[in-house]
């Protein structure tokens, strides 16, 4: 019988208190402002189907958006990474699976772990994870008003819609859209399921 040979497993990334001793606890807001802008569009996407009931009703409906599953998480590892930590991670290089290395190292329990150390390092990384999650909230309300202000789109072209079509077509419009949101809440709910039990996750789509 041939030899297996087995690939040697990575080692997981460690952070030691002098990594965190020299980490920038504060992004200024004008920095944060620019890794928010940068990343918001990238955390939405069309919804399918829409194109579809477009050409079945042969209206001007307007694309809806929502939320990319995972690409928040995916993007803004990359900034906690590299201007937090301040390690090396050139932006053409991030991808899937150096994602998942990071993500894998359970580097933010790790950061946890140090509130109950040193109290200079533990007060550093009280500070760090606070900032971070500053950022977060800034991309949060971003993603969220992006999303809003291109589906209320769909709004202004059903009140224009409505001053020249048909009662039939109106309620045409209508039956297809409430399906089409059915089918989606459908999706949301089989993937909160999915959640609850325990998968290797899938990996994101590697984008800049």
């Amino acid at each position: 019988m041939a030899n297996k040979t087995t690939e040697k497993k990575k080692e997981p990334f460690v952070i030691t208190e002098e990594m965190i001793d020299k980490a920038t606890s504060y992004l200024a807001f004008t920095e944060k402002l620019e890794i928010v802008n940068e990343l918001a569009e990238s955390c939405i996407e069309a919804v399918k189907g829409i194109d579809g009931i477009a050409t079945e009703t042969q209206l001007p409906i307007p694309q809806l958006y929502k939320e990319r599953c995972g690409a928040k998480q995916y993007f803004i590892m990359y900034y906690f990474l590299t201007k937090y930590l301040h390690i090396d991670i050139k932006a053409d290089e991030w991808n899937d699976e150096r994602f998942d290395y990071y993500a894998g190292s359970h580097i933010f329990n790790q950061l946890e772990r140090f509130k109950s150390g040193n109290a200079e390092i533990k007060n550093k990384v009280f500070d760090i994870l606070y900032d971070f999650k500053e950022l977060k909230k800034m991309l949060d309300t971003e993603i969220f008003n992006l999303k809003e202000s291109r589906n209320d789109t769909l709004n202004r072209i059903q009140d224009s819609i409505s001053l020249y079509a048909s009662p039939e077509n109106i309620k045409q419009l209508t039956d297809l859209l409430q399906k089409t949101i059915g089918d989606i809440e459908i999706k949301q709910a089989e993937v909160k399921q999915k959640r609850a039990t325990p998968k290797k996750a899938e990996p994101t789509e590697s984008k800049k």
